[in-house]
This record gives C-alpha cells, structure tokens and sequence, in this order.
C-alpha cells in the first residue's frame, strides 16, 4: 500500500495542488497525456484542478461541452465565459469565422443563439441568420435586423416574418432598398386586400350583375355581345374568388347569374336577325362607297378626255365611254333596286344622282359633233365679251347692266345641254369676265349711294341741330350739304330736291334772325364779364366761365358792322383781364411740369444704370418696384411730352418687366408643380410617406421666390387645400390606426388573459403546451402595436413563458417519477418468466426491455454499479473495490474509445435479464435509489 502510494503518479495525487503542478507538465498533444487532462477536467471533483485542466486543453469543444454539462456553478460560468468571449470576438486568430459558422449550424443552445443573431459576423450571412431564426422560432427577432441590414437578399428572406401591416410599414419606410420597399408594399397589399377581399369580391360580383341586368334592356346587338363577353369574364374572375364569402352568398350569386344568362341569351336570340339586317344594310353601302368611288373616277377621265381638243377623240374612244358608262349605268341600276328594297333611301339618292350624271355624259358622247359647235360659239362669244369696255362712270352704269344681263343668258344657252361635259377652262374664263363686271357695277353703284346716304343723313343732322338751337353749327354743316348735294347725278338731284329745297329755307330763315338776337345780348354778356375781373373765385373756376363765356359770345356770331366790329374787340380786352390770373396760375403749373420733367429724367438715367448692373432677379423685383412707385408719385408734365416720356420710360422697363415676368412664371411653375405634387400626394396609399413628402413640398414652397400679385394668394389657396387633403387624410389614418391598434390591444390582452388562465390551470404537459397554442398570434399582435403598447404585455408574456416553463419541468419530473415508480413496482412483482400484463401502462421503449434479451454480458450487479457511478450514488463498502475498477473501465472506455454510457440503456440492459429473483431485490432497491429520488 506504501509503494502504491509512492510510485503514483502526481496528476492522482489526493492534494489539488499537486494535480495541479502535474497538469502544467503534460501535454495536450500527446494522446496518453491528453486522456488524462480530459479525466481531470471532466472528473476530477477539485473546481481548480478542473479548470486547469480545461485551460491545458484550450480547446473551444470542450468549453462549451462543459458549460452545458457542468454541475459546478463555478466552472459553468467560467465555461460560458470562455465560450462567449470566444465566440463574440473579433479576432479570428483566436477562433476562425468558417468554425464560428460551423459552430452556429450545430449549437442548440437558444440563448446563445440569440445572442449571436445580434452579431454583426453573422446578420452578413443570410443563410444563417435564417437558420438560427429557424431554430428560435422567435419571428419578433426578425425585424430589427431587416430593418438594419443593406442585404437585399437577406432582407427578402427575412421579409416572411414581417407578416402585419406595422411591421410592414416600418419596412416600407426606413429600407433604403426600392427591390424591398416594393415588396414589403406588395406584401402590405395583399395583406389590406385580404381584409377587403369579401367587401371587394361582393361589390364587383354585385356590380357586374347589376350591369347584366341593365343589359336586358341594350337593344345594340354589337354592344350587347360585346359587354355580355366582357362581363361574363369578370363574373369568372370574381367567382374564382368566392371562397371568400359564405355559401349563401356564393349560391345567391350564381343563381342571379344563371338566371341573366337565361334571359339574355333570350335577348340575343331576338337582336340577332335584326343585326344581321343592319349588317347587310352596311355592307350594301360599302359597296355603294365603291360604285360610287368608280363612277367618280369614270366621270374624271370622261371629263378630262372632253377637256383637250375634241376633235381628236376617236370613235373607238367614244365607243369604249359609252361602253363604259353602260356598264356602270346597270351597276347603279342593281344597286338602286337592292337600296330601295332595304329602306336606304339616301343611298339612293346618291346612286340616282350618279346615274343621272352618267345619262348627262352619254348625251354628250351621242351628240359630240353638236357638243363641237356649242364650245367654238362659246369661245366666240368670250371673244366678244371681252370686247366690250368696262363701265368707268356713274352714268354708265344704265347701258352697261343690259350688256351683262345678255351675256349670261347666251352664255347659259350655250352651256345647259352640256353641264357636266363643260370644260372648266371656258367657265373660268367666263367667270372672270362677269365677275369683274358685276365688281365694276357694284363699285360704281355703291358710291353713288354711299354720297346719297351722306347727303341725307347730314341733311337730317342740319335740321336736328336747328330744333336743340345751335344754329352755328347748323349753318356751318348745312355748307357741307350744299357741296355734296351739288355733287350728284341729276337724276339723284331731282329725287332729293325736296329735301335740300326744307334745310335751305330753314337756313335762311336763322341768317335773318341772327342780328336781332345778338343786339340785346352782347351788352349783357360784358357785364358778366366786367363782373368776372373782380370775382374772388378759384382758378379752376373762373378758367371754365371764361371758356363758357367766350362760347356764348361766338354763339351771338358776327355781324360785321362798325357799331358790333367795335363791342367785338372791346370783349377780347375784357375777356383777356378776366383769364389773366388763370393764366398766372398755369405758368406756375407749367414750372411744376418741367420740375417733374426732372425727376422722371433722373429716374429714366437710374434705370438705365440698374440694366449695366449684374443683379439677382429677385434683387430687379425690388428695385423696379420702387421705381415704379417713385415715377408714379411725381406729378405731370407737359402733355407733348407726355406720350414720348411715357414710351421711353415703358421701353426702357420692358427688358426688366419681361425679366421679372419670366421670373413670376417661372415661381408659378416651380408652385404649380408643388400643387400638382401635393395633389398626387392626396391620392396616395402610402399616407405616412405622403405626409413626409408634403413637409419636403412646404419647404421647397418657402424657398421659392414671388409671382405676381394677383396670383400670389390663388396659388397659395390651392397648394394649402392639397395640402390639407394629405393632413386630412393622415388624421384619418392615424385615428383608424388607433382604433386597429385599440382593438388589437383588446384582443391582446384578452389573448394573454386565455394563456394566463390556461398555465394555471394546466395539469398536464399537453394542456401546458395547448395553452401557449397561441403564442404566434399574440407575437404577431405585439408586433403589429406600438411599441408603448407592447411593451407591458411582452414583459408580463416573458413572466409567463418563465413561469410556464418552470410549471412544465415540474410535470416532466413527475411524469418521469411516475414513470419510474411503476416501472419499478412491476419490476418488483416480476418473479416468473412470465412477461407482466400491467407493462402496457408503461411507455413503448420500457416495454420492448421486458422482452428483449440482454446481449451486452454484463450482470445485473455491475450494471447497478455503472448505475450508481453514473449517478453519484454510494454502494455499499463491501462493493468499493469493484465500484473503482467499474469507474476505471468507465474512464478508459471514454478516453480510448469516446464511449459514454447512458444510464437509461443500462436500465434497459438491466431489465433485459429477466425476472427479478428474491436475492436480486436488494439490487432493484439500489437501481431504484438511481432513478427516484
């Protein structure tokens, strides 16, 4: 026993320090030295030696192996640590990123799975960011890292999990992919179609048989074929769709369907002989469009054959017209019984019309030799025609109507028997002819009534002016009218003499009257103006009775006598004095005028200093605006000049008002474009980006300059309400999205209240897993509410899922006890050969060991020590020997070979030998204490 002591080796030495000075002399490279520092680290009940051991090692495998199974808390944390420090390094010398990705496919460790989702290494690898997603189940962990990654692929696949309109939103917004936005929206699409799909599918069923009912009245065949095809297909698309809506529904629809069908197919029936006539009345005219068509052309080459020299047309030219003609002539015939017989009466008008020109022609051809001679007198007669002298005067108007008259009546004789064959050169020559002498005669004619007119009308004017007392302007018009009546023919002379004879008379009659009416008057007349001089009155004022007393005095006229030349002059010194201090006040007026004159100088050099100026447009707006309001505040100027320095002034602020203009219309465009944004906006879907969009669109408003004035506040007007439909609208959403997420949070809780209750109340694995049944649905409704909202619920479901899951080991462990204790009552009363009948209580595996045979070898009381060592469970004293050399067989086996027994097959085995004899119950008492405890 000394000697054993002494020659054991120091990694077995009972003091921890010495294993663990022995553990720094050996190497993991050697395989007999590298068993030994695994049964150290694995076996050894020191926490030191343990972890000196592990370090030796240094290997990842065995970390992470030893976190899993270590029952030392100490060596566990410090296993979890290397393993996390090792995993969630950068350094890849420390551990390469293919063994990380290795590592990642194989862990089945969940909480650290999640950790490393979160790493950076790895949300680059679509592949396993979906794996680890697999193995969590946990679809809430999804969504960050979509909305995080730049992967299109990765945020494709991961795009499964966003499966509610929140998550999608926030996709729809904050990727930066477009290939993901539209397919996030598409998605949203399909999502909010589901929730209308029923309301969407009813109305569009219900639209197309309402229109189907309206077709019963459709009395167009074309249309109502064509509709009725139309919308037959889409009654064929919408009832693809009728899973959607209850049974009720779909029957009541197919029925309506069935019924409209019936009923139209009835319609058909009686609108398709009608349509076929109408058909056929269309097809008839086509063919009359070619008949006539090919008459028409027929007529042109006839008409240009006769249109050259007749005597050149030879007798198989005329015969092969009328052969012609006759052919056509029986086409229009066939088709003018066949028009009559259908009711198309002004397609027969047209055929007879054609037909008729046809007969015209073939009289020509008939007549061709009298058709020669008609054309050779025509021409002669045009010969003459143009002989004759134009009419120059007025009195040749009277000889030259009768010409005219005569002409034309020899010209229509000489034509009617040919109209059609006419050439159009001979009826433009004569056209020409008349219509200048009809232009001549009409000229001539129109001003002799033009004078006429004249003389009556002033005649009229002079008798007018006589009755309101101005007899001046009576005398002065009445010697225009002496002129112009003198003027006129004599036959016009003598019509109006009656009239020129009353004017004439009255005239004379105010001439002798004058002189009485002005005697008394003119004295009066200069004491107004005597008492004028002295007035005390305003300029304005006396300037307009002086002016009203100089008419008055022409008024009285002029008698030319000594005693009126004298009162005449004596009033142009009165009159003078009287005006004087008006003509003081204008003076002065005139000084202001040239003073303003000045300014407006100046003001026309600045503007063409401001055009020498490189400015900014909206820098020429200001200034020309206050150039404007300069030149409007100065006063006027002498109106000679007034035109001129207008012109100039408006010339030399064109270029900067078409500048300004081009600026306004350019405001107004870059503002109407606004508008027209803003207007698309309110039309949108996506309200939250419209939003977004239309503060972008308030700002590029800000940074654009002025329009003009009167459109400034239009503008406004309509960019502000397109605006306030996109608000409108995002109030509206916002409420609805309220309202969702109000209804969500109900059902939330509602839903956890279900699982909450269901937890408690569980009693059984089965019932524990049922009650977290709806765990999917209650994520996907925390994921779809805000995150105020969520927040609470997810706190109190993680509560849950702790206190479930403790609830559940708790069953799993008594199940499992359960299990064992009757496993081993039955093992208990199993002394016979006889395979027990109350096995079938036990589970499949337990019973296959009552009937199969042990082929390992090993007896049952080694298999209860392999039992008791697995377990830690003490054996008696007299089996300490034994129990050591198991724990050696144990050790190597492991070591050499990497065999690791597990105590259920050795359980397995151990039943496999048969009934339990009387001595062996002291075995069974020992297997059982390894099981229940």
């Amino acid at each position: 026993m000394i000697f054993k002591k002494l020659f054991r080796p120091k990694y077995q030495d009972p003091k921890p320090q010495v294993r663990i000075s022995a553990i720094a002399s050996l190497s993991a490279d050697i395989p007999e030295q590298k068993s030994i520092l695994h049964e150290l680290a694995f076996n050894d009940e020191d926490v030191n030696v343990s972890l000196a051991a592990l370090n030796k090692l240094n290997s990842f495998v065995l970390w992470y192996k030893m976190a899993e199974i270590a029952k030392n808390e100490r060596i566990a944390k410090r296993a979890q640590q290397v393993v996390e420090n090792t995993l969630f390094s950068d350094d890849e010398s420390i551990m390469a990123l293919d063994e990380k990705r290795a590592f990642v496919f194989e862990c089945k460790n969940n909480k650290l799975l999640e950790r490393l989702l979160k790493q950076t290494w790895v949300q680059k690898e679509p592949e396993l960011v979906l794996h680890i997603l697999a193995i969590l189940n946990k679809p809430q962990l999804a969504l960050p890292i979509l909305l995080s990654s730049n992967d299109d692929t990765l945020q494709s696949a991961l795009l499964v999990y966003a499966d509610n309109e929140s998550s999608l939103l926030k996709v729809i917004k904050k990727t930066s992919s477009q290939t993901i936005k539209k397919q996030a929206q598409d998605k949203l699409a399909k999502i909010q179609f589901s929730k209308t799909q029923h309301i969407e599918v009813e109305k569009g069923t219900r639209l197309v048989l309402s229109r189907l009912m309206a077709l019963k009245d459709q009395r167009d065949y074309r249309k109502l074929v064509d509709i009725r095809a139309e919308l037959d297909e889409k009654f064929s698309q919408f009832s693809a769709q009728f899973d959607c809506l209850s049974s009720d529904k779909r029957d009541e629809f197919n029925t309506k369907y069935t019924d409209l069908s019936s009923k139209l197919a009835i319609l058909d029936a009686e609108l398709a002989p009608l349509h076929h006539a109408e058909q056929h009345k269309r097809e008839l005219m086509i063919s009359v469009t070619q008949v006539t068509a090919d008459t028409q052309a027929l007529l042109v080459w006839l008409s240009d054959m006769l249109s050259g020299d007749i005597s050149a047309v030879t007798l198989a030219q005329t015969e092969q017209a009328q052969t012609e003609i006759q052919n056509r002539t029986v086409r229009i015939e066939a088709l003018l019984q066949e028009t009559k017989d259908v009711g198309l009466f002004s397609a027969q008008k047209e055929l007879e019309a054609l037909r008729d020109a046809l007969l015209k022609r073939q009289h020509t051809y008939n007549h061709l030799p009298a058709f020669q001679d008609a054309l050779k007198q025509a021409s002669a007669l045009i010969v003459d025609f143009t002989a004759h002298a134009l009419p120059v005067q007025v009195s040749d108007i009277e000889s030259a109507k009768p010409l005219l008259h005569q002409m034309k009546g020899q010209w229509r004789a000489l034509r009617e028997p040919y109209q059609d064959s006419w050439p159009k050169a001979l009826d433009i020559q004569f056209s020409t002819l008349q219509r200048t002498w009809q232009d001549t005669l009409k000229t001539l004619s129109s001003g002799v009534a033009q004078d006429i007119n004249r003389f009556r009308s002033k005649a009229k004017a002079v008798d007018a002016l006589i009755e309101q007392g101005k007899y001046k302007a009576a005398m002065g018009l009445f010697t225009k009218v002496s002129k112009w009546f003198y003027a006129l023919p004599e036959v016009e002379q003598s019509r109006n003499a009656r009239v020129f004879a009353q004017s004439s008379d009255k005239i004379e009659e105010i001439k002798s009257l004058q002189a009485y009416i002005a005697l008394p008057r003119k004295p009066a007349l200069l004491d107004e103006v005597n008492a004028l001089i002295t007035a005390n009155i305003s300029v304005s004022l006396r300037s307009s009775q002086v002016k009203d007393m100089r008419s008055r005095w022409s008024s009285l006229g002029v008698l030319n006598t000594p005693e009126d030349d004298a009162i005449n002059a004596q009033f142009d010194v009165l009159i003078e004095q009287a005006f004087a201090p008006c003509r003081e006040h204008f003076e002065k007026q005139q000084q202001k005028r040239v003073d303003n004159l000045a300014q407006k100088q100046t003001l026309l050099n600045d503007i063409s200093t401001l055009a020498e100026q490189d400015i900014a447009d909206d820098a020429v707006v200001k200034k020309v605006q206050q150039i404007q309001q300069k030149w409007q505040a100065i006063g006027d100027i002498d109106f000679t000049l007034k035109t001129e320095l207008n012109n100039e002034y408006r010339d030399a602020l064109a270029p900067f008002k078409k500048r300004i203009e081009n600026y306004f219309n350019d405001n107004a465009a870059l503002k109407l474009g606004l508008i027209k944004q803003a207007h698309d906006l309110s039309y949108t879907d996506d309200i939250l980006n419209a939003v977004e969009q239309a503060k972008t669109l308030q700002e590029k408003w800000k940074q654009i300059g002025p329009v003009q004035r009167k459109q400034e506040n239009p503008l406004w007007n309509q960019f502000r309400e397109a605006n306030d439909l996109v608000f409108a609208k995002r109030k509206e959403h916002n409420q609805q999205q309220k309202s969702v997420h109000t209804e969500q949070a109900n059902v939330a809780h509602a839903l956890f209240s279900d699982m909450q209750q269901s937890v408690k109340s569980a009693k059984t694995v089965s019932e524990l897993d049922d009650a977290i049944a709806k765990q999917g649905e209650f994520d996907s409704l925390l994921t779809s509410l805000p995150n105020v909202q969520s927040a609470s619920l997810r706190k109190q479901l993680l509560a849950l899922l702790d206190e479930r899951e403790a609830k559940l080991e708790a069953l799993k462990y008594r199940a499992k006890q359960q299990s064992f204790d009757e496993l081993f009552s039955i093992l208990k009363r199993w002394e016979t050969p006889e395979i027990p009948q109350d096995i079938e209580a036990l589970p499949n595996h337990w019973q296959q060991s009552f009937k199969g045979q042990n082929e390992s070898g090993m007896p049952r009381h080694k298999l209860t020590l392999m039992l008791e060592l697995l377990c830690d469970v003490p054996s008696p004293e007299s089996d300490e020997t034994l129990r050591k050399e198991v724990q050696l067989q144990l050790m190597a086996d492991k070591l050499q070979q990497g065999v690791e027994y597990d105590k259920s097959v050795l359980l397995k085995q151990w039943i496999q030998h048969g009934p339990v004899a009387q001595r062996e119950q002291i075995l069974l008492q020992r297997t059982q204490r390894c099981f229940i405890q």
